[in-house]
């Protein structure tokens, strides 16, 4: 499994999210006000963080939604470090847009750690995707980021049927810039938004809103 990340990794995924995707869940939960997302394999925190950040910043009007952004790895190294929230200079000045390093993170010597408000927003869980996942709830967005791309076809079906069974009918699951999920799992359908792709399920694929492990 990858352990290379950074702030805001991939901007055409950031932008989808913000310019289309965040408003259409917005929309469509505007009822219930409440959202779940899930960060698969985060490795060191940066790109949970950098969810929370473009909600806490670009969609103020979540302070008052239960929002629930579960990030899981399998590496408790990685998860210690991630809850920690302490970046490099170099980690913090990769990507990461300066207004938000100015308003969320807090300068502690030679190293910066991101603010409170942030930090509480995101569950760090240890899931190893291999292995049968705890119980999730049903899911607005998944994102599993140059994670599949590792594993060979059966072990990429096995993950994939399981994101089926916990994403929810008009829900996106976003994969790497090099994956897709179609030598491994027909069930998805792909939307265009700009320069980035988003899956959802197909229409006629029976929604399983269970966690049994394959």
């Amino acid at each position: 499994i990858p352990t290379e990340t950074s702030f805001f990794r991939d901007a055409d995924f950031f932008d989808a999210l913000k310019s289309s995707v965040f408003p259409e869940l917005l929309q469509h939960r505007r009822i219930d006000r409440q959202l779940n997302i899930w960060s698969a394999a985060c490795t060191s925190g940066q790109e949970p963080y950098s969810l929370a950040m473009e909600l806490q910043a670009y969609f103020p009007l979540l302070t008052k939604w239960e929002l629930e952004l579960v990030a899981s790895d399998m590496s408790l190294e990685m998860l210690t470090k991630a809850r920690r929230g302490f970046y490099s200079q170099e980690e913090v000045e990769r990507r990461l847009p300066p207004e938000l390093l100015t308003r969320y993170f807090h300068q502690q010597g030679d190293r910066w750690q991101i603010a409170p408000s942030i930090r509480s927003m995101v569950q760090f869980r240890t899931i190893n995707l291999l292995a049968p996942w705890p119980p999730l709830p049903p899911m607005d967005l998944v994102v599993m980021r140059n994670v599949l791309i590792y594993f060979d076809k059966p072990t990429r079906r096995n993950i994939l049927t399981r994101v089926r069974q916990i994403l929810k009918p008009d829900g996106y699951l976003f994969l790497g810039v090099t994956e897709t999920p179609f030598g491994a799992d027909r069930a998805f359908e792909s939307v265009k938004f700009d320069r980035a792709i988003g899956y959802r399920l197909r229409p006629e694929v029976p929604q399983t809103l269970s966690n049994t492990p394959s």
